[in-house]
């Protein structure tokens, strides 16, 4: 029993390492990385200067508090993993427990904003649509990350092979997703 659950826990925070969130950035790659995004998002979802005005502080704020929860989640499991060997079953029972609340709390967090408060800044349409440019987004993201290390790889030595890291999993609502 308690060597399933160590798997479970293990394949978990292997997802949470992989699923491409920020971590530990300077100030300067949190505000290209901003700008960079709401570049994209404005293209992508055609907003016009209201919307875009009335959506970017719904959106930030909706991003920081996910981040938050993931962080939190991902240092869940981290920490279980880690001390595995250490705690009792009613510990690792515990501890899903509090990881999958946090999931919940993800869900709850984004039907609050897709389902009520993007919908008071954009069209029905452009919130069904937000999922999909967060996704590709991400998966620009990766692309460009990609083709930076190869062209460093190029100049610095190294194999010159592409890339074999995975895309990251959809953070977005599942809904939207394509």
């Amino acid at each position: 029993m308690k060597n399933k659950i160590i798997y479970i826990l293990s394949a978990v925070a292997f997802l949470f390492t992989t699923s491409g969130t920020l971590v530990a950035q300077s100030e300067e790659q949190i505000e290209k990385f901003k700008e960079e995004r709401q570049v994209y998002f404005t293209e992508e979802l055609e907003l016009t200067d209201m919307e875009s005005k009335a959506f970017w502080p719904l959106y930030d704020d909706f991003h920081n508090r996910k981040m938050k929860l993931v962080e939190d989640e991902r240092n869940t499991w981290i920490y279980a993993h880690k001390n595995a060997d250490n705690l009792s079953d009613k510990e690792i029972l515990e501890t899903l427990e509090k990881g999958y609340n946090l999931k919940e709390r993800q869900l709850e967090l984004e039907r609050e904003y897709y389902q009520g408060k993007f919908l008071e800044a954009l069209p029905t349409k452009k919130v069904l649509k937000l999922g999909k440019v967060e996704w590709d987004f991400r998966r620009h993201l990766l692309h460009k990350l990609r083709e930076e290390g190869q062209s460093k790889r190029g100049q610095g030595g190294g194999s010159g092979k592409k890339s074999d890291a995975t895309e990251p999993l959809p953070m977005g609502p599942s809904p939207c997703m394509p």
